[in-house]
């Protein structure tokens, strides 16, 4: 009787994981599923790095207001964090969620986003946006100006 148990545990999670998705990556472990994804260059300086956004409507938002180049601050020892000039869409928008190093935000209440560079635990009115590949070139790049250009990767 477990045999059949595992198959339909195992057919659920292909149903889960959305196969056949077009440009798809999964999501992070606090979401559940492959999605969509939009890639952004973000340039620092001379030092470009590639940022993958996710399908949702507060990820959506902000890539309408792309291009812009805003200045970043540190945030707590764990993120780099910045206003963008008009609010955010947060239809749909989880509880909270439980970033990883990498991982880009908005912190709901405010509006800001957050792209952490060190490990943070979970807080209610997290919102995962995407992901920046190379967070540790990037936190290296914000030492010499902390002037981020965001455009969408054509």
């Amino acid at each position: 009787m477990k045999i059949p148990l595992i198959i339909a545990l195992f057919i659920a999670e292909l149903g889960a994981v959305g196969v056949g998705c077009n440009k798809d990556v999964e999501k992070p472990d606090n979401m559940n599923a492959h999605i969509q994804t939009t890639r952004v260059k973000v340039a620092v300086g001379s030092h470009v790095f590639e940022v993958i956004l996710y399908d949702n409507p507060t990820s959506h938002s902000l890539i309408e207001q792309m291009p812009f180049t805003v200045e970043l601050e540190d945030y707590a020892g764990k993120e780099k964090i910045f206003q963008p000039k008009q609010p955010l869409n947060k239809t749909g928008a989880p509880k909270g969620a439980d970033p990883n190093v990498g991982d880009i935000m908005c912190y709901g209440p405010w509006g800001n986003i957050a792209i952490f560079y060190d490990e943070a635990g979970y807080a209610n009115g997290l919102i995962p946006m995407g992901r920046i590949n190379d967070v540790d070139g990037f936190v290296k790049a914000l030492t010499a100006s902390s002037s981020v250009t965001f455009k969408i990767d054509n």
